[in-house]
């Protein structure tokens, strides 16, 4: 386990991460896998959401050379167009809509800045607890849980449901029982969105145009030390706050896809608490029919590796170096849906979101 002397020797140290930029994207018809294979040789290009049709791939502007000499069949992935997300929240109006909910729940309710983004937004956890302000030996001995959101910034649905999560758990405790016993015995952190500044421009990548979750230590690859080095202001504030945390469980939100994927995301050994991340991941979406009638993911789930590879994943970074146990969860297959079918999402999610946190138990 590292501590937060590991991070402030970092500080002078020069990261060997891989700056993965996006200038371009593409979906890629790939049937037999043979051009991802290629592909996954290549560790500047990002691959994500590889289906049984073909992939995303994510890159510099020569992408569209490379993908043209290999005679493949693609098209590219362009920005949300502004009509479709006119019904969301900018993240100023998350804010004040998290600062509104601080307000009506002081008792329950402590919002947490951890830093800001490339352009000085800011990067907002609410804690959840009951009382909201507890003294140093209570709060040692009452573990932490962590649910973040949107480190994609056009994968918005996480962002909604992180929010209305947060405001369903302040108004039901004390009338709902599950909500009560959580809020009584479990520090909850909810970050509704890690990337702002792209969930603003309604791309991928932050305002650096880098892809967050392909941005962190890797313990598979050249970038191998937890330290914090030149990274991305979201990453550093992330890097910066786990460090201060005792995380045994987390969770973070996607899209592009319906499946809850468990670690190891990075490599093919088989992760050591494997059975325990395949029943979690289960008891997730055994409560949501979307999931668990899947065609494609056998009851909603899959191990990462076998899906496909992710180095420099949130995931994999928290519990290698921190014991966080964490899923990452993608809810639904178009990245950006009409805000209409959000409620419905966040419904058929609830109990689950519930039901995950309540995993805790196990710890």
């Amino acid at each position: 386990m590292k501590t937060f002397l590991m991070f402030a020797l970092g500080l002078s140290m020069m990261t060997n991460a891989i700056a993965h930029k996006i200038e371009t994207g593409f979906l890629v018809i790939d049937p037999d896998h043979n051009l991802l294979k290629e592909i996954s040789k290549n560790p500047e290009m990002i691959i994500d959401h590889v289906s049984k049709m073909g992939f995303e791939v994510y890159g510099s502007k020569n992408l569209v050379n490379f993908l043209t000499a290999k005679k493949a069949q693609f098209s590219e992935l362009l920005p949300v167009q502004s009509k479709m997300g006119a019904d969301y929240p900018t993240p100023e109006n998350v804010i004040k809509k998290m600062q509104s909910l601080e307000k009506q729940f002081p008792k329950l309710i402590t919002l947490i800045e951890i830093g800001k983004s490339v352009e000085g937004r800011s990067l907002m956890f609410a804690k959840i607890t009951a009382p909201a302000k507890l003294n140093n030996l209570a709060m040692a001995q009452r573990p932490e849980f962590k649910y973040v959101a949107n480190m994609h910034g056009d994968e918005i649905v996480g962002r909604e449901l992180m929010v209305k999560f947060i405001e369903d758990l302040a108004k039901n405790y004390g009338t709902d029982s599950r909500i009560t016993k959580l809020l009584d015995s479990v520090q909850i952190y909810i970050m509704p969105s890690m990337n702002p500044d792209g969930a603003m421009k309604r791309v991928r990548a932050n305002s650096n145009g880098v892809d967050l979750n392909r941005s962190f230590p890797d313990f598979t690859t050249v970038d191998n030390q937890n330290t914090l080095g030149k990274r991305e202001p979201e990453i550093l504030a992330m890097m910066k706050f786990q460090s201060q945390h005792h995380f045994k469980l987390s969770a973070n939100f996607h899209g592009g896809a319906e499946v809850v994927n468990y670690p190891f995301d990075t490599q093919a050994d088989v992760f050591p608490l494997d059975n325990l991340v395949q029943n979690m991941s289960l008891n997730y979406s055994r409560k949501i029919p979307y999931l668990w009638n899947s065609t494609e993911f056998e009851h909603g789930i899959t191990n990462g590796y076998k899906w496909y590879e992710v180095d420099g994943g949130m995931q994999d970074w928290s519990y290698h170096w921190y014991g966080d146990l964490q899923l990452t969860i993608e809810l639904t297959k178009t990245k950006w849906p009409a805000f209409s079918t959000v409620d419905r999402t966040y419904l058929d999610n609830r109990d689950s979101l519930l039901g995950y946190i309540e995993e805790m138990a196990k710890f």
